[in-house]
């Protein structure tokens, strides 16, 4: 439900938190200095505009990565007051004594499930095998009861991940079948087949990824599988927000319709027309300044204008042709 909430977010919040910035900024600088705010049909107005959009998708960009950390929750560790980090067997067999003493039912009668929960946690974090599937493939991994080894964990755990990405996967493909999200497009399956990648080698190997040691430096309380998973939804958001932001920067190519493309023909033959009859006009003359009889200068003046307008007619048939059927294919497409 928090995911679709989320888009929803991001399809109608930014605009009108956009405005609304816009708005507010525009108010106070009225107040400070009337100078600085410019007319509605100005660029200056407009690029505020951009300005104030790509402000509000950083911003709900940072938001919702912080969202993300925090409705993962608190892990196994927390409830120990421990972290991956510092995690030893003796603490942690030193604090479930202490906390199981307040909250067992005998004492704490509301809190019988969270000593059920307390209790599973405690057996998880205290085998090392499920300890590791838990930090590298989450809660579910644990969750096998016939699980022996790290590699039957890992084995329940990798198709479920799995299918995870080739979601992702199967989102981008309708984005493009539906030309939604066209920047990043290529990026965007780079990046799901790096991720992918980069959970299959924390789920097979005792070593840590580079990216995610720096990111467990930053948060130290979290597992690693937690750091995928903030990291997945990073990716998300980002690629989102990039299809949000450039097209209010990039020029949006606009399809011309045929009464435009005559129009602009049009107005190019009726300043050629001008400058042949110009052109003729002056040879003629030269013609009868050399002895022609004026009516044999008015005749050559008409066959060559006559000409040279056939000549100019033809070449603007061929380019409204040309640019007629560009403008064509690409309404169709």
């Amino acid at each position: 439900m928090s995911d679709i909430t989320g888009m929803l977010g991001w399809l109608f919040l930014p605009q009108f938190a956009a405005n609304l910035v816009l708005k507010t900024v525009h108010w106070v600088l009225l107040r400070v200095s009337p100078r600085l705010v410019p007319h509605q049909s100005t660029s200056t107005y407009v690029l505020h505009q951009r300005l104030s959009y790509a402000l509000v998708i950083v911003v709900y960009l940072l938001y919702t990565m912080w969202s993300t950390e925090q409705d993962l929750g608190n892990n196994y560790y927390h409830a120990f007051g421990l972290s991956p980090s510092s995690f030893s067997e003796s603490q942690l067999r030193r604090n479930f004594r202490l906390v199981s003493l307040r909250l067992h039912p005998d004492k704490n009668p509301e809190g019988h499930q969270q000593f059920i929960i307390l209790q599973h946690a405690y057996k998880v974090l205290s085998n090392p095998l499920s300890r590791f599937a838990y930090d590298h493939a989450g809660p579910a991994a644990v969750a096998c009861q016939s699980c022996k080894t790290v590699g039957d964990y890992m084995l329940m755990a990798i198709p479920r991940r799995l299918s995870v990405y080739l979601a992702y996967t199967m989102g981008c493909v309708a984005m493009q079948v539906f030309r939604v999200g066209k920047y990043g497009a290529f990026w965007q399956y780079i990046a799901i087949g790096g991720f992918a990648a980069l959970e299959l080698t924390m789920m097979t190997s005792t070593k840590e990824p580079g990216i995610i040691r720096a990111l467990l430096v930053l948060a130290p309380h979290r597992t690693s599988y937690e750091m995928a998973q903030i990291l997945q939804q990073v990716m998300v958001c980002f690629f989102i927000a990039l299809n949000q932001i450039v097209p209010q920067f990039v020029p949006q190519e606009k399809n011309e319709s045929s009464l435009e493309l005559a129009k602009q023909l049009a107005t190019s033959i009726e300043a050629t027309k001008a400058e042949v009859g110009n052109k003729s006009r002056r040879l003629a003359d030269v013609f009868r300044d050399s002895g022609l009889e004026k009516h044999m200068a008015d005749e050559f003046r008409e066959e060559l204008q006559l000409s040279m307008t056939l000549a100019s007619s033809s070449k603007f048939q061929a380019e409204f042709a040309d640019r007629l059927n560009a403008s064509r294919q690409a309404s169709s497409t």
